[in-house]
């Protein structure tokens, strides 16, 4: 009868180190393929908004975008006037705060668009009414940050914009929903109105459904003093 060979020995070290590393393996591999749907989720999270219009900042480039926080006063008690102009800002500066309290909102409003400023806070579109001019501002946020709640908005809803220049206080005449092709809503209008609108919430695929407001000026008051706004 033959002998039996001897089974060779399988060293301690690789006897440890190969299930360590088969897991390390399955691990790498659950992860690529969890880089797929991590990147839808960021898509739809990417509210595309409708303001396309390629509006040039007044100085410099989009590619040295210079983001301007500015500390925007809320209880100026100085004179006002109906009358006013008012005061364009450079693009990229926070020139406003936007307050609506039925909402709990108070959100910072950047004059210009685009990715940098909307992670920042709402956007005024610069082919839209700065705050207190005549015609439509129009006002957009993500909705999943700082309009989360807009949809919660309703008719008779008070809203107040603050500037450096004045305070301009609006209510909620119409509730809208419009599909993301339809631009009859940012378009400049002969009234004076606010238009404030985000992206419909939803998880499982990108919306193309825009949810929001529009909104009546009410009452405009200029600051006599600019100074004491400051």
């Amino acid at each position: 009868m033959a002998e039996k060979k001897e089974r060779k020995k399988i060293p301690v070290a690789v006897q440890i180190l190969t299930p360590v590393f088969i897991t390390v393996l399955c691990s790498a591999s659950i992860a690529l393929a969890l880089i797929g749907p991590s990147e839808k989720i960021k898509t739809w999270y990417s509210v595309a908004f409708m303001d396309e219009n390629k509006t040039i900042p007044q100085s410099g480039g989009i590619a040295g975008l210079n983001i301007v926080e500015t500390d925007i006063k809320t209880d100026y008690s100085g004179e006002t006037t109906e009358e006013g102009k008012p005061v364009l800002t450079e693009y990229g500066t926070q020139y406003a705060v936007l307050e609506c309290k039925a909402l709990n909102m108070f959100v910072p409003v950047y004059w210009g668009c685009g990715t940098e400023l909307l992670e920042k806070g709402a956007v005024n579109s610069p082919s839209s009414a700065l705050i207190g001019a005549s015609g439509n501002t129009v006002i957009s946020a993500h909705v999943n940050t700082f309009f989360s709640n807009l949809s919660d908005i309703k008719k008779d809803d008070e809203v107040i914009l603050y500037t450096d220049y004045g305070r301009f206080t609006y209510k909620v005449r119409d509730l809208i929903s419009f599909k993301s092709s339809d631009k009859s809503y940012i378009k400049m209008k002969d009234e004076d109105i606010l238009t404030l609108y985000t992206c419909e919430m939803n998880l499982l695929s990108e919306s193309d459904i825009r949810v929001g407001a529009v909104c009546t000026l009410e009452k405009k008051e200029f600051y006599k003093s600019t100074k004491e706004a400051e």
